[in-house]
């Protein structure tokens, strides 16, 4: 069966998972990176063994499990650590992500894969979507979902790559934007026409 591989992307708190559930219950086949990173860092892992090398057992919980907290702490202090932390888990990543794509039996495949335009994995991928949505409303969700001020939020936000080099994956990959800004009131009937475009052209 030939599967269409459609990323789906944006930027953090830009509502991802949303769509994904979405496309999930019209019929598509999810596989969230979060998901798989969080796999690749499980105890006994090389991922967690190869993060306890380079920044020691500081990052791990009482009960041996990575502090998520603590390495991303680590990440946006330095970008030589954010370097460091990609260079051991993304390979990673994306082979457990290739695997899981073989063994999937469905002609549509969506990867949520929040940092595509950092990676430069576009040719892993067939088109891609691309969650969208103003920096305000980004900024709003980030607070309220973690629970954290707006110089952190904005911190992480500033992590990433800004909206508009985001939207230059458009250049490399057929692309569709779905808006998802707080005006928006139309996301599932757009996900939904979406859907049934990709279906019936494939």
């Amino acid at each position: 069966m030939s599967k269409l591989k459609i990323a789906l992307t944006g930027g953090i708190a830009s509502g991802k998972s949303k769509v994904g559930n979405i496309l999930k219950d019209l019929g598509a086949a999810i596989i969230d990176l979060d998901v798989i990173s969080r796999k690749v860092v499980m105890p006994r892992t090389d991922g967690l063994s190869e993060l306890v090398t380079n920044f020691g057992s500081s990052i791990l919980n009482d009960d041996e499990t990575l502090n998520r907290s603590e390495l991303r702490n680590l990440l946006l202090k330095d970008k030589s650590n954010k370097r460091l932390i990609e260079s051991i888990l993304h390979p990673k990543i994306l082979d457990y992500m290739q695997k899981e794509i073989t063994n999937i039996d469905n002609d549509i495949v969506v990867v949520e894969i929040p940092l595509l335009g950092e990676t430069g994995n576009t040719h892993m991928f067939d088109r891609a979507i691309i969650v969208d949505c103003n920096k305000s409303d980004q900024l709003e969700r980030l607070i309220k979902r973690d629970g954290i001020n707006e110089d952190k939020a904005q911190s992480m936000i500033s992590a990433q790559i800004s909206r508009e080099e985001r939207l230059k994956i458009a250049e490399k990959l057929p692309t569709d934007i779905i808006d998802n800004s707080s005006q928006s009131s139309s996301l599932e009937q757009d996900v939904s026409l979406l859907y049934d475009r990709l279906i019936n052209n494939k």
